[in-house]
């Protein structure tokens, strides 16, 4: 019974981060949302901060199943990369967009949730790594590895986050920062060519 209440707290927790942010969500409104009384919901949660970092956790590990599934029907690395960072990063933008309170624990530092933001980083970039290896075998020989090249990307596209306008500006900067990186890893061409 313990793991149907979580999934219940998760799942009602969600909409209601979503729809109030994260500081002006109280543990009644997660309770109320989740069918249950404050005292049971404290039974599951120790604390707002708990069921965040777990709706954090379940988030990511949604993302990273639909980005391994959907690589498949995805044949060139370019397409793969496009994939995974429409899913990881231009997808939340837009709930981000919805309610900018949700910007406060990813971007604004609120500590208790570092880990697991960390964690979900490293995730990911083990995601772009899997994408970019096989094409490091034929990159000239000044590549970046692709354990550097994922750190990167990560990196950037944060920072493209923090000052895009809307979801389409950060997909065309997205795009343009994988162009320049697939360009760095193509063979030089051939003596005359």
């Amino acid at each position: 019974m313990g793991r149907e209440k979580k999934a219940r707290v998760l799942e009602a927790a969600e909409s209601v981060f979503l729809r109030f942010g994260y500081r002006r969500t109280t543990m009644g409104d997660l309770a109320a949302a989740a069918g249950m009384s404050r005292p049971a919901l404290y039974l599951v949660f120790c604390n707002k901060e708990e069921v965040f970092e777990a709706v954090l956790r379940a988030h990511v590990t949604r993302t990273l199943g639909e980005i391994r599934q959907g690589l498949a029907k995805h044949p060139t690395p370019e397409e793969k990369l496009r994939f995974a960072f429409d899913l990881w990063a231009v997808r939340p933008f837009g709930f981000f967009e919805a309610s900018p309170e949700l910007r406060e624990p990813l971007h604004g530092g609120l500590t208790f949730a570092k880990e697991a933001i960390d964690q979900a980083i490293a995730a990911f970039e083990a995601e772009l790594v899997a994408i970019l290896a096989p094409l490091s075998a034929g990159a000239p020989a000044k590549a970046l590895p692709p354990g550097q090249i994922a750190r990167v990307l990560t990196r950037a596209v944060h920072g493209f986050k923090e000052s895009a306008k809307d979801a389409g500006e950060l997909r065309a900067m997205i795009d343009g920062l994988l162009e320049m990186v697939l360009a760095s890893l193509r063979p030089a061409p051939g003596p005359g060519v």
